[in-house]
């Protein structure tokens, strides 16, 4: 697949039969491309929550997911909350981080809600000319649909729905075992 069209806001989703525990079936938004390289986030892989055992906390209640598994100290937040100071619009109405203050005044606020936000620990990366390779190998195949739905979409389920938006083929593939060994 040509990666002349990988841009900021495009969907990266592993080839059907990865076997990794955090890459396999995984969906990552990239946040940030450029010649550079890039940066992304793994959407649809749950975590635990960093602050479920504060029980005070006001995110102690709202799922986690694991971003990547670099930086895994480190929280970042994909969201629809229009006028959040510092967030880094992506398209379609989505975008990630702002201030760390501002979001936890939009959580008391409620403005903050599961259904349009998703909280990560970690983050993906690649170096220069890295996720090009992996796309020219066919690691990763690459959605630049809409991805307004993103956040409503069931993360078990985000893989397989969004090879399904990509057309007949990805369809198929989104149909195929995660072993093939056992078809």
């Amino acid at each position: 697949m040509s990666t002349e069209y990988l841009r900021t806001g495009s969907l990266l989703l592993s080839e059907p039969f990865l076997q990794d525990p955090l890459f396999g079936r995984a969906v990552i938004l990239v946040c940030h491309y450029d010649e550079d390289g890039a940066f992304g986030l793994i959407l649809n892989k749950p975590a635990s929550n960093p602050f479920q055992e504060e029980g005070v906390h006001p995110l102690c209640e709202f799922p986690f997911f694991a971003g990547g598994p670099v930086d895994a100290n480190s929280m970042f937040f994909v969201h629809r909350i229009e006028g959040l100071p510092e967030a880094v619009p992506l398209c379609d109405g989505i975008c990630w981080q702002g201030r760390y203050e501002d979001l936890l005044e939009a959580v008391k606020a409620k403005e903050f809600q599961p259904e349009n936000c998703r909280l990560l620990i970690g983050y993906t990366g690649w170096e220069k000319g890295q996720l090009e390779n992996e796309i020219d190998r066919e690691d990763w195949m690459l959605y630049n649909g809409s991805i307004a739905e993103i956040l409503t979409t069931n993360p078990d389920s985000m893989w397989k729905d969004t090879l399904a938006k990509m057309g007949p083929y990805y369809k198929m593939v989104s149909n195929f075992p995660i072993d093939p060994s056992l078809n």
